[in-house]
């Protein structure tokens, strides 16, 4: 009887501390930070690059001009585009419509660029002159009111295009 109480005993202790220990994983456990649960997705802007959001501010959605234009052999076409108004809306950071107006008339294209938006790529059709810059360019300087470009082909000559804030 002696060993059959010291052998309950003993198993009685060793229940109760595993009933224990478990009381307490659990109770730690859904005290602490959980870290095995995938991060909360981030709101888009928390994802949004500065040169994204120079572009998006500085460029897309305002109406811009044909400062300066030159063909391939230097020619200045500037006066032949001095009707026209271009704007690059959003779609993406990337990508989006172009609208030109021109003649009084809205014509509509697509815009693309790369990440850090030293290509630009410009492309809509309805007129013969649109062919001067529905072509890809390559963004020589940017600044708060403009964007100087030149083909990314490199046997275009002389040809660029500066495009003003209006």
């Amino acid at each position: 009887m002696r060993i059959f109480k010291l052998l309950l005993g003993s198993v009685g202790i060793t229940y109760l501390l595993i009933v224990a220990s478990m009381g307490i994983a659990v109770t730690s456990s859904s005290c602490k930070k959980d870290t095995a649960l995938p991060p909360v997705p981030k709101d888009s802007t928390d994802n949004v690059t500065s040169a994204q959001k120079a572009f998006d501010l500085l460029v897309l959605g305002k109406e811009f001009y044909m400062k300066k234009g030159l063909d391939s052999a230097g020619t200045d076409l500037t006066s032949s585009y001095s009707d026209q108004i271009y704007v690059l809306q959003k779609e993406t950071y990337t990508t989006g419509p172009l609208v030109v107006t021109a003649g009084g008339v809205a014509y509509n294209g697509r815009w693309s660029a790369n990440s850090d938006y030293s290509k630009l790529e410009l492309t809509v059709t309805g007129r013969p002159d649109f062919a001067f810059y529905s072509i890809p360019w390559r963004v020589t300087s940017k600044t708060l009111t403009g964007l100087k470009m030149v083909p990314q082909a490199t046997n275009s000559g002389s040809k660029t295009m500066e495009l003003e804030k209006k």
